[in-house]
């Protein structure tokens, strides 16, 4: 059987197409060992060691550390290794599922930019199919709503989705309520829950772009009152003029915000169910 042939760190990564300092990390992590001749201090590989370069390359795109690799390979049973890559996968589908709503939301937030730059946002209208979805509150106007340590930890939840979950605004009987919205179905895919979570039914909605003046940063936040004055009559005197009747709550739907002679203006999509 020949024996294999050896390759000194410099041929060994250069070969390989890798840089000498990832070489050396890939052994200080025990993915990689090398041999040491007597009588000199050079490092000496084998090209059956390239494969582990490979996986291990293959294994940091799916998320893992270096300090996972090394272990994955050299210590882990295989039924240790398969529940790591039971964890990973979910994770990863979590991943990708936030990237796509963000996606999603991303492009429908260009797409009203883009109508405000021509000049043909604000003022306008739509029908639209609203989805079932669910609403989570956090507080009322300036203030947090009493929540349960079980709350808490789920608001932290819908906190790491955005921005696949919204940030809105629900009026209800002269009061308006701060949260977070999203499909029931992409709650139900991430996880979201909370024992205050309100049910919005599947509807269809007129929709009505507006934009009112952002609150002082670190300054006193507006009323309720002064938040409805300036939300909701242009938008509902739009659903008049089309013989609408608004038959539940609004939702204030927070797309972007600009700047404009000085001062800040957020820029909202008013969903009223009809």
């Amino acid at each position: 059987m020949a024996k294999q042939k050896t390759y000194r760190m410099g041929e060994f990564s250069q070969r390989l197409g890798v840089t000498r300092d990832l070489i050396k990390h890939y052994e200080k992590q025990g993915i990689l060992t090398s041999r040491r001749e007597e009588g000199n201090q050079y490092r000496y590989y084998y090209h059956s060691q390239y494969p582990a370069i490979l996986i291990s390359k293959k294994l940091q795109n799916t998320g893992y550390s270096l300090r996972e690799i090394g272990h994955l390979l050299n210590e882990a049973s295989l039924e240790e290794y398969t529940d790591e890559n039971a964890g990973r996968i979910a994770a990863l589908e979590r991943e990708q599922l936030l990237r796509e709503m963000a996606l999603e939301n991303l492009r429908f937030v260009y797409a009203c930019q883009q109508k405000a730059l021509d000049g043909t946002l604000l003022g306008s209208w739509e029908l639209d199919e609203q989805p079932d979805l669910v609403f989570f509150p956090f507080s009322e106007t300036a203030a947090f709503l009493p929540l349960s340590p079980e709350d808490i930890d789920a608001m932290a939840d819908w906190t790491d989705a955005t921005p696949a979950v919204e940030y809105c605004r629900l009026i209800r009987d002269e009061k308006v309520i701060f949260g977070f919205t999203a499909t029931a179905e992409q709650a139900r895919l991430l996880g979201l829950h909370g024992s205050q979570v309100e049910q919005l039914p599947a509807c269809r909605t007129f929709c009505y772009y507006l934009k009112f003046p952002r609150s002082t940063i670190g300054g006193q936040a507006n009323t309720d009152e002064e938040e409805i004055q300036k939300m909701l009559p242009p938008a509902l005197a739009a659903l008049e003029a089309q013989n609408l009747t608004a038959t539940g709550p609004i939702l204030i739907r927070h797309l972007f915000e600009a700047p404009e002679a000085g001062s800040f203006y957020y820029y909202c999509q008013a969903s009223i169910p009809i």
